[in-house]
């Protein structure tokens, strides 16, 4: 629905380019209809847009630290499936997550911490499947607000996108 484009980039197809940006940009002036919502960590090297060839107003994305569903994350998302009326969630985890990470030195900031933790506490000592974890519990949270919500795990390395849990 919105990440069909990631095979695509992987594959040398499909561009973005100024011209289509610029007309999405005025087609959407008006009004919004994002074809999904995507919640995905802050971390500059995870941008969803870019790494699926999605232009403007194609996906209602939000972005922090952690991928971690905090209060106001849970809201936006709401306002988006009730408001919006979008009908699939995509959380996007990644490996070498630092808020992960600080997680696993005790260091998570105080607002992210509870979900982080968590995450730690299920991997039982192995960073990598914290990361994972971390998606898992997202899923979890967002899935009673009505929409499918699926989760994945992207290696930066692949780079890969891989399915980590999937709303029934």
């Amino acid at each position: 629905m919105c990440l069909e484009g990631f095979r695509n980039l992987l594959n040398g197809a499909g561009a973005l380019t100024a011209e289509s940006i610029l007309a999405r940009i005025k087609a959407t002036a008006s009004r919004q209809s994002p074809r999904c919502a995507v919640l995905t960590c802050s971390d500059s090297r995870l941008s969803p847009e870019l790494l699926t060839l999605s232009n403007i107003g194609d996906m209602f994305v939000v972005r922090i630290a952690g991928n971690v569903v905090t209060d106001a994350v849970y809201d936006s998302l709401k306002l988006a499936v009730e408001k919006l009326g979008v009908k699939k969630i995509y959380v996007i985890g990644h490996k070498r997550c630092g808020a992960v990470e600080l997680a696993f030195k005790g260091e998570a900031p105080p607002s992210l911490a509870a979900q982080l933790n968590e995450a730690v506490k299920r991997a039982g000592g192995d960073l990598r499947k914290a990361e994972v974890e971390n998606v898992k519990i997202a899923c979890e949270k967002l899935r009673e607000l009505g929409a499918e919500v699926e989760g994945y795990y992207y290696d930066l390395d692949g780079p890969a996108l891989i399915p980590v849990c999937k709303s029934p």
